[in-house]
């Protein structure tokens, strides 16, 4: 599978937008192949004001993308270090065109609703084309890849239109949150969640949760956090998560990670009112109903620097209008729209 996902912030009116495409790529068939769509165009929509979000999506055919690398079909593997330059197409819907200077989204008629912007330069992880993974990004053997291409563009222009409501909304201040995910399938449990705060210029983005490793389930931890104080990079290679607590059914999450230089303490939580709308993610059968989000979380980070008196709190900073999600086993078991729309859909 492949997908590309960007998470748009409109400041002056705390509404938020996804943009989110991809193809599942079959090598070998689930045991539910054929009963969740293969490729989807997804946008989703959440007002700022407590409520849960908006989704909308439509899944064209495989002959009906198209994908292109400096206006060619795609003939190998990307180069991270190369700046970006490609095209995703979906006929009749639109495309997501990236160059080293703007991202261009132009997706039309999208279940009912359009999304027009055009965002700056990335906001990169790291130099030469580093990602939260670091050198295990190259590693075939791992069934899930994270990218991050920008921690922070900024939002030159949207136009977003409902038809199905009237809603019309235009915007011209804000920051865009960018990735990739590839592999096989999202795994069985994860805990997703970006921020950006706009006056400080801090970022953080987080991937938390359980990868299955052949036969095992394997926790991994891949956590990024920018500010005038701190530049943190944790995974698995480099630091163990000492302490973790996950609530879907409250919106809330903490957790502690510890390198040996650094330690960081974080809590993130949503009203579970914005969490009512399941959305559709990756898996070995499809894009099937497995997650949920919010776009009005509250992160708090507290950053710590190890002395010789041990570790020393340097920063404690609060970002609000956060994006958090749940998925997986993650979901909260007693009342998850996702097990309502799973049933709707068998």
């Amino acid at each position: 599978m492949e997908g590309w996902y960007s998470r748009i912030m409109d400041l002056s009116s705390n509404h938020s937008f996804g943009v989110l495409f991809g193809q599942v790529l079959m090598q070998k068939k689930g045991l539910e192949f054929g009963h969740y769509p293969q490729n989807m165009v997804s946008i989703i929509h959440s007002k700022g004001d407590g409520r849960t979000m908006e989704s909308f999506a439509v899944y064209p055919s495989n002959e009906d993308i198209e994908v292109t690398v400096n206006g060619k079909p795609v003939s190998n593997n990307p180069d991270f270090k190369s700046p970006a330059n490609f095209e995703w197409k979906a006929k009749p819907y639109g495309y997501f065109r990236v160059n080293e200077n703007e991202t261009r989204i132009n997706f039309t008629n999208v279940d009912g609703v359009s999304f027009i912007g055009v965002l700056g330069p990335p906001k990169p992880w790291g130099p030469n084309g580093e990602g939260p993974e670091g050198w295990i990004d190259h590693l075939p053997f791992l069934p899930l890849h994270w990218f991050v291409y920008s921690l922070g563009s900024e939002l030159i222009n949207y136009n977003w239109v409902n038809e199905k409501s009237g809603e019309l909304l235009r915007g011209n201040q804000g920051l865009a949150h960018q990735e990739k995910n590839w592999g096989k399938s999202f795994p069985p449990a994860w805990i997703w969640a970006e921020g950006v705060d706009d006056p400080s210029c801090s970022s953080f983005a987080i991937s938390l949760g359980v990868l299955s490793i052949e036969t095992f389930d394997v926790p991994a931890h891949l956590i990024g956090y920018r500010s005038a104080a701190a530049t943190l990079n944790f995974k698995p290679t480099n630091s163990l998560v000492t302490t973790k607590h996950i609530d879907g059914c409250s919106g809330k999450m903490n957790a502690t990670v510890t390198s040996l230089g650094n330690k960081l303490e974080f809590e993130i939580e949503t009203a579970p009112s914005t969490l009512e709308t399941c959305l559709l993610g990756p898996t070995l059968d499809g894009f099937a109903p497995v997650c949920v989000e919010s776009y009005t979380a509250i992160a708090t980070f507290h950053v710590y620097k190890m002395t010789l008196s041990g570790y020393e709190l340097i920063e404690s900073k609060t970002f609000n209008n956060a994006a958090l999600e749940f998925g997986g086993f993650y979901l909260c078991q007693e009342k998850s729209p996702c097990q309502l729309e799973s049933n709707g859909m068998a």
